[in-house]
């Protein structure tokens, strides 16, 4: 898993101009930011974050709460991620985005003396996941994982996981063949069978 230094991203910087809904057309998705949250365009000085907003108007007197979005250049396992894919410093969270049950990361740093928390989404698009990353003062924790668990519900976007329906219909087209396979295989042995019988 690539994390990206969500630390770096928690810098003080102005509000620009909130948006009601993003769209990415080259990576396929589309969601509402949260309420209070504006366009915050240095965010996007780290690698491969395409998008980041901050709160207008922050609750901690130790700074905003940053949500961005970062790509991952590839597509995700649908293997759950493990302790051992992430720094020790991390813990492993799960996410919930539509009926999928995604992987991401919690963990706890320090920024200019104060301790700030990021907490990472890996969510499975396609043709490209992307990961989303909420962090910011420590002490508003509880809201980012609210703030990124309600953008999470808001994100659409295609995806090539299947989900447990198309798993037990794709199982049962397969199961339903070889059935068919076998019974047809049957009926030419009783076919060949009836046919050596009427020869003799």
């Amino acid at each position: 898993m690539r994390v990206i230094p969500a630390v770096a991203c928690l810098l003080a910087a102005a509000p620009a101009v909130g948006q009601s809904q993003v769209t990415n057309a080259e990576l396929g998705y589309r969601f509402t930011p949260p309420d209070g949250f504006t366009n915050f365009p240095e965010g996007r000085s780290q690698k491969d974050v395409i998008d980041c907003w901050t709160e207008a108007a922050p609750t901690s007197s130790d700074g905003p709460i940053v949500l961005c979005v970062q790509r991952l250049h590839g597509k995700l396992p649908r293997e759950a991620m493990r302790q051992e894919d992430v720094p020790a410093t991390a813990q492993i969270v799960t996410f919930k985005w539509k009926t999928f049950d995604i992987s991401g990361i919690r963990t706890l740093a320090s920024q200019a003396g104060k301790q700030v928390f990021v907490l990472v989404a890996q969510v499975p698009l396609t043709p490209e996941a992307v990961q989303l990353f909420a962090g910011g003062p420590a002490d508003q924790e509880a809201r980012g994982q609210e703030i990124l668990a309600s953008t999470l519900a808001t994100l659409e976007g295609e995806t090539n996981w299947l989900t447990a329906a198309e798993r037990s219909e794709r199982l049962g087209r397969v199961v339903g063949l070889a059935i068919g396979i076998a019974l047809a295989a049957i009926a030419v042995g009783i076919w060949r069978k009836r046919r050596r019988a009427s020869a003799a």
